[in-house]
């Protein structure tokens, strides 16, 4: 019998050990392997001077959103994905725009909309031409498929288990929270957000009024507006409530 308690107490030391790095990740410090989700997301590349004077004259946010879309396309974000799940994952794309935004809030919460983006393009419905594409992430082919391939999809417990799962549902929610801080108006929010849904009904080739994009709305919504009152919530605290759908 004391030949077994060991051989338990040692197995559970074991599977301790293996936990440790994980959780070290997970909650923002470095594991024994040196990976965190603050790992430095700029691509290694040589200077070059057309592309040091082009950056002097494009817009910041532009430079920001390829740089939040780098850290979501690289290998160790979906490393860290692998091992810390879909709410972390979400939380360290905010963090991450966080940083990159020197801390300013209402510009995070615009450069997680767009990291999270996973339509490329739109489809609207045209009479006589039957459809035009409209295109919204202005990316690569190769580039958006990497990035779209990493971004969390079981963000609901009744999140589909299927390949897209509700990846586009993080859309719904960055661009809520963001119109609600930038705004600090939830009727305004909420209005933009059915019209939204009530446009992708009429006008988008496969688009429907979901109510479940909605409940992503709602749960967006109240995030930009607590934002206000206290600093330091992160989207799992939001994306964990309630999954009833929302009232209009």
């Amino acid at each position: 019998m004391g030949v077994r308690i060991r051989k338990l107490v040692l197995l559970a030391l074991l599977m301790g050990m293996a936990v440790l790095p994980a959780a070290a990740q997970c909650n923002g410090k470095p594991g024994p392997d040196g990976l965190s989700w603050d790992f430095d997301e700029k691509e290694k590349e040589g200077f070059s001077l057309g592309g040091f004077v082009g950056d002097m004259f494009t817009p910041q946010v532009v430079i920001d959103t390829r740089q939040i879309r780098t850290y979501v396309r690289d290998a160790r974000f979906k490393e860290l994905y692998r091992r810390c799940g879909d709410l972390r994952t979400v939380d360290g794309i905010y963090l991450k725009a966080l940083k990159i935004a020197e801390y300013r809030i209402g510009r995070a919460l615009f450069l997680s909309m767009m990291a999270v983006l996973e339509h490329q393009n739109i489809d609207l419905k045209m009479p006589i031409i039957s459809s035009l594409p409209l295109p919204l992430t202005f990316e690569e082919d190769s580039l958006f498929k990497m990035r779209k391939k990493n971004l969390p999809r079981k963000i609901y417990p009744d999140s589909p288990l299927n390949e897209e799962g509700d990846r586009d549902k993080l859309q719904h929610f960055f661009a809520s929270a963001y119109l609600s801080y930038v705004s600090e108006s939830q009727d305004l929010t909420r209005t933009t957000g059915n019209l939204v849904e009530w446009g992708e009904a009429k006008f988008v080739v496969g688009g429907a009024d979901d109510p479940r994009d909605k409940r992503a709305n709602r749960h967006g919504e109240a995030f930009g507006r607590d934002l206000h009152s206290v600093k330091t919530l992160l989207p799992s605290d939001y994306l964990t409530l309630s999954t009833e759908e929302p009232e209009d």
